[in-house]
């Protein structure tokens, strides 16, 4: 369903920039197949790319007699199949819970709500330019008039949309105008023009200018443009938005208001904080003496150079013999290759470029930096921590779900060890 959903849709963007508003034929469905066949080949490729930039895979690329493309991607079923097992085995562990806990009463309404913040409903609404009421009830609202139409999705002007939010009176007082602004994707001339190539990426997720943003398709360019209405998008959008403005999982570019960027960074440093603080917690119960936050400097009491940062959580293992410098990290599940590639480029343990084409160390070999610091100074460390049978420092990297890295390379760098959140219990710190 999903495929099927990222098809329609890149078929729907492409097809609002280069084709025509009046004549055409009406498409059979042999040919509407592929038109999807297509889109999904277009998601697929750029994967492809993507994984052949970013060094995983060799550019090396054979087409077979039926016309399949063919190359070496054996490396991502490694890399992505046990984080769909894992996420799918959680979620029916937890619908199997909840199943169990479930009350005699199916007239109860259910506890758990999304906590609306003074500061989640103010990204909301410096986002979206209305009242958060607004915003959520949109979808509802124009579900009414797709029925009213007797159509699942339909076309309408601007102004023919505020005409009707207007008229429903179950539909919150606000001004909306800049709210289906913000919610249009815009007809531009041609697929190729006014957008970088990453926006116009269809393998990738979260794009900024995308249906999934902007769920109202324009198919011209008029001042009061006529936009594609489907419920179906605009739900979605809003569901997505609203979850990656209260998890902090959708950064930077995605957003339009500084207040909605602030936010969702700051949401997304709170569960790091929180990640950190679960690490902490487990390894202290396991018998070790974890802290989360350590920096250098204090640990050596010493000046130390900041480019180094602060450690996640250091902990000294029960025989008093090894610490362990964790890098505690909750990372997003990969979805497709491109976010493989992505999250690689950022735990290879390698040299990378900025934006400015500067040389700096990469997440990984930053963290592996710090363990190589602390154990060169291995006497200074144990006089500071009254460790005096200290004998090694080590590093570790902590997540709470599979990744990559995890299942691929680690295991060539040292202090590069990683291990599950939940698996932590059988791992070795006293070796």
């Amino acid at each position: 369903i999903n495929a099927v959903q990222r098809a329609a849709k890149g078929i729907c963007e492409i097809a609002a920039c280069e084709a025509g508003q009046v004549g055409g034929v009406v498409p059979s469905r042999v040919e509407v197949d592929e038109l999807f066949a297509k889109s999904l080949l277009l998601m697929a490729n750029g994967q492809l790319f993507a994984a052949i930039r970013g060094g995983l895979i060799p550019p090396k690329i054979r087409v077979s007699p039926a016309g399949d493309v063919l190359c070496e991607r054996d490396l991502f079923a490694k890399l992505l199949e046990p984080g769909a097992t894992w996420v799918h085995t959680r979620a029916l562990n937890e619908s199997d819970k909840r199943y169990g806990k479930r009350k005699a009463s199916e007239d109860e309404p259910p506890t758990e709500r999304l906590a609306w913040s003074a500061e989640l409903r103010a990204a909301v609404e410096a986002e979206y330019q209305t009242s958060a009421e607004a915003f959520v009830d949109l979808q509802f609202a124009l579900i009414q008039a797709a029925e009213r139409r007797g159509q699942g999705v339909f076309l309408a002007r601007h102004s023919e949309l505020l005409d009707e939010l207007r008229k429903n009176d179950a539909y919150p007082r606000a001004d909306v105008t800049g709210l289906l602004r913000r919610l249009t994707l815009r007809c531009r001339r041609a697929w190729d023009a006014d957008l970088p190539e990453a926006d116009r990426d269809l393998s990738k997720f979260d794009r900024k200018y995308s249906l999934i943003n902007r769920p109202l398709l324009a198919i011209d360019g008029d001042e009061d443009p006529t936009v594609l209405v489907s419920p179906a998008f605009v739900s979605d959008a809003t569901m997505y938005a609203i979850s990656g403005l209260h998890e902090g999982n959708l950064q930077g570019n995605y957003w339009d208001s500084v207040i909605a960027r602030s936010h969702a960074g700051a949401m997304a440093n709170t569960s790091g904080e929180r990640f950190e603080k679960s690490v902490e917690e487990r390894l202290n119960a396991l018998g070790l003496k974890a802290q989360m936050r350590c920096s250098l400097s204090a640990l050596l009491n010493e000046k130390v150079n900041p480019q180094y940062g602060d450690i996640d959580v250091f902990a000294v293992a029960k025989n008093k013999r090894t610490v362990w410098v964790v890098e505690a990290k909750n990372l997003r599940l990969c979805r497709t290759e491109t976010e493989v590639a992505a999250r690689l480029s950022e735990y290879r343990g390698r040299m990378v470029k900025d934006s400015k084409g500067r040389e700096k160390p990469d997440k990984l070999l930053r963290h592996i930096h710090r363990v190589e610091y602390l154990r060169a100074r291995l006497p200074a460390l144990a006089k500071n921590l009254k460790l005096h049978g200290l004998q090694t420092v080590k590093g570790l990297l902590i997540v709470d779900a599979p990744q990559p890295m995890n299942f691929h390379m680690l295991d060539q760098l040292a202090d590069a060890e990683s291990v599950f959140l939940d698996a932590i219990a059988t791992f070795k710190f006293d070796s």
